[in-house]
């Protein structure tokens, strides 16, 4: 029996057993009035007190029949037992959240995506969205589909803010102001069977967006434990920005003004693996057995403490559409030795003390500082990305989803 975790409140339930919402059709096929809304707290109050109270009022739930032949199965649709009207709409049973109708048809994999205020996190993902379109789609004969009405919504707005307006997204909203939706996406990727046979591997893509401030400390950050206990694999999102040393040897220059020291990178490393071993991720010897990707961001403003030859300052080739695991480790390796001296090292020796499972990464998702003049502002060109694919790619291959140039050991170090 397939297991759905819902991406809102990441309760885990069977399939079957998901209740259904009826879409008040204004004809039924009984030719009987269409149904009413009803009053839905349950739903309400988990999405926060900016709900209106019009909004309570949805399509009533009803618990699916018993599975009989042409109801009840993955995609189907099931008539209300009061309007007889089909509905394919499915909720969680907790939190009563509209799932998308293929959602609990296919396997989902739940990206934890993490990083203080000003990180970029907003940025980074639709960027990443659009390369998994273009670039790194073709690479890989891979396709991305938006899946549900806000996630559809919010990808066209974010695109035309970046790439059309050339301004950056606003400031994800905190937790006290209401619930964030997660992001979900169809990834399609293809599948060799064992006698030769090809087909399609169809996997779910969540992303949490959390807002800085909810990332101040371990009190905040309790509001996600749900969510980072359920997450498959997390990306940690480091502003290089924010470290000391860093600010330090970045020459004086006309750029854009460095941004406000915010919660150390190295408080928000050690608040997650609290919140993970809280949750049941420690394993024996007390690191996190959850895989974390680090990311070190705004790579494009290192320029003048990197390497002219680096690894981080051009994007993997793709070969093949095989994930390349000796550029992974050549990336990985440079990062270790930049996190080494930055900081005294901090940041590194608290991740690799807290989690059995790391690998680091670089990645610009503009490709070049935003105007001085205009800070919140794209380059005039538009994002031209380094490297944004390369944290979710190690993740997916970890799981099998992707196939792997040479020969991974588990373990990045």
């Amino acid at each position: 029996m397939t297991t759905v975790i819902c991406p809102y409140c990441f309760d885990r339930a069977p399939a079957a057993k998901l209740p259904y919402r009826c879409q008040m059709t204004p004809s039924g096929v009984r030719g009987s009035a269409p149904c009413g809304p009803e009053r839905d707290d349950a739903w309400a109050g988990f999405m926060g007190p900016s709900v209106p109270p019009a909004a309570r009022m949805r399509g009533p739930l009803f618990a699916p029949a018993r599975k009989v032949a042409g109801f009840g199965g993955g995609g189907s649709s099931v008539p209300c037992p009061k309007c007889g009207v089909p509905t394919p709409v499915r909720a969680c049973r907790s939190c009563h959240s509209d799932l998308p109708s293929d959602y609990c048809d296919q396997d989902s994999r739940i990206i934890a995506l993490v990083g203080a205020k000003a990180s970029g996190k907003s940025t980074y993902v639709s960027v990443l969205v659009n390369e998994l379109n273009h670039r790194v789609g073709q690479a890989y004969h891979a396709s991305l589909a938006a899946m549900g009405q806000s996630t559809q919504q919010r990808d066209r707005e974010m695109a035309e803010d970046l790439y059309e307006r050339l301004r950056l997204p606003d400031a994800t909203r905190p937790a006290a102001l209401g619930f964030n939706d997660p992001l979900l996406y169809r990834l399609s990727l293809p599948r060799k069977g064992l006698l030769g046979g090809s087909g399609t591997r169809h996997t779910t893509l969540v992303f949490f967006d959390a807002a800085g401030e909810d990332l101040a400390g371990a009190e905040a950050m309790n509001r996600y434990t749900r969510y980072l206990g359920a997450a498959d694999g997390i990306i940690l999102l480091v502003d290089p920005l924010q470290l000391g040393s860093v600010r330090d040897r970045l020459p004086v220059h006309e750029g854009p003004p460095l941004p406000v020291v915010e919660t150390a990178p190295q408080q928000i490393a050690a608040d997650l693996a609290a919140q993970l071993r809280a949750h049941g991720r420690g394993k024996a010897r007390g690191r996190v057995s959850t895989p974390i990707a680090v990311a070190v961001t705004k790579t494009d403003m290192l320029g003048p403490l990197l390497d002219p030859h680096s690894p981080l300052l051009r994007n993997a080739a793709h070969s093949a559409g095989r994930h390349d695991a000796e550029d992974r480790l050549a990336v990985h390796e440079e990062l270790r030795s930049l996190l080494n001296d930055w900081d005294s090292g901090a940041l590194l020796r608290q991740l690799e003390l807290d989690f059995a499972e790391l690998s680091l990464f670089g990645l610009s998702a503009l490709g070049a500082p935003p105007p001085a003049s205009a800070p919140a502002d794209v380059p005039k060109s538009g994002p031209q990305p380094v490297r944004v694919e390369d944290p979710l790619l190690w993740l997916l291959s970890r799981r099998g989803l992707l196939p792997v140039s040479a020969a991974e050991k588990g373990r990045a170090r």
